[in-house]
């Protein structure tokens, strides 16, 4: 929540330094977040979606498909940092952030995926007995979704950065909308029966969990729907459109990740994302 808020708090400062700066008739709100990049936003915005990205890839979710999307969306978000929108010509006049942005990405993701090559071989080797398995599902997704990026950055360079930046936001977003869904989903929250959740009872915030993904998930597809819709034939008509959807999806989700803190305030962790010895009613036996 820190982290989002010091983002609209410079977001919200340089829209209104621009509106009192630019001459009546220039562009003083840009038409999406990541367009700030090339702004004295800069810093703050990589730094916070790398803050993200790491408190994403730190959590440990549910046992399966939620811990994979946690994993992917934390490093989608550091990839949308490192990899801006593509540069318009109208974003930077005398500015120095738009300078080197190739070379950057090449050094920044580039240097991403060799350490993160060496994270992820240390992380496979105590479990390379999972690879023969269906149990090594989640290590043979990493690895081709490491691969895929690293042939994607070298084969086609201009194409990454076209387009890598828009569809890691959009995976990003898919991943945030599937981790509120599962958490809507399980009916087993807590092992043992002395266990209590703060605030509201497992069942009401499984219905606000749902509600915010169904929320995430028409935002993302409507939004996106009138982005493409104004863009092609209504040009002049509000540009923004894309900042309203980043910036919607930026705080419902924000509002998804108080009520876990608030939820697990006391017990840590749901159930099933606790260490396997735990016996979690509901779940088969091994």
């Amino acid at each position: 929540m820190a982290v989002v808020l010091v983002l609209f708090v410079s977001l919200t400062w340089q829209i209104l330094a621009d509106h009192g700066r630019l001459a009546s008739g220039e562009e003083w709100w840009h038409a999406s977040i990541s367009a700030y990049f090339y702004s004295p936003v800069q810093s703050i915005f990589v730094s916070a979606l790398v803050g993200i990205g790491v408190c994403l890839v730190a959590i440990k979710g549910r046992r399966g498909a939620e811990e994979v999307l946690l994993n992917f969306a934390g490093l989608l978000a550091v990839l949308v940092a490192l990899v801006p929108t593509p540069l318009d010509a109208t974003m930077c006049t005398a500015e120095p952030y738009c300078l080197d942005v190739p070379e950057r990405v090449t050094n920044n993701v580039g240097t991403l995926l060799l350490v993160g090559g060496v994270v992820l071989a240390l992380a496979t080797w105590p479990r390379r007995r999972d690879l023969g398995g269906p149990a090594g599902w989640d290590l043979w997704l990493t690895w081709l979704a490491w691969a895929g990026t690293g042939t994607w950055l070298l084969a086609w360079p201009a194409s990454f950065l076209t387009v890598a930046h828009y569809a890691a936001a959009v995976l990003l977003f898919a991943c945030l909308v599937a981790v509120a869904w599962i958490n809507g989903s399980d009916r087993v929250v807590t092992a043992q029966a002395l266990e209590r959740l703060r605030g509201m009872s497992a069942a009401a915030y499984r219905v606000w969990y749902r509600w915010i993904a169904v929320v995430m998930a028409a935002v993302l597809v409507v939004g996106l729907s009138a982005m493409v819709v104004l863009d092609r034939w209504f040009p002049g008509v509000f540009p923004q459109t894309l900042f309203v959807v980043e910036a919607l999806m930026m705080l419902v989700f924000a509002l998804f990740w108080t009520l876990q803190t608030i939820q697990f305030w006391d017990v840590g962790l749901p159930a099933r994302a606790r260490d396997e010895d735990v016996p979690v009613p509901g779940d088969l036996p091994l």
